[in-house]
């Protein structure tokens, strides 16, 4: 994961060109971290009213959307 980030951030500078850098980095992690809450708040909600099966196969779901993305 660590490899990904710095082609990311330079990916996003390229497609957001006469934006500032730091603008389109922050976007990034902003988003990023967004979603890391939002997803660990579901999975919380899961394992308390589901079971540890669905929340493991959630995040394998997730993790499986983000690798065919990505790949």
């Amino acid at each position: 994961m660590t490899g990904y980030l710095p082609i990311g951030f330079e990916f996003a500078s390229e497609l957001t060109f006469p934006i500032a850098e730091g603008t389109a980095s922050g976007l990034l992690n902003a988003s990023a971290q967004v979603f890391g809450i939002v997803l660990t708040l579901c999975v919380g909600l899961i394992l308390q009213y589901g079971s540890v099966f669905v929340s493991n196969l959630t995040l394998t779901g997730f993790l499986a959307v983000g690798t065919f993305l990505t790949g």
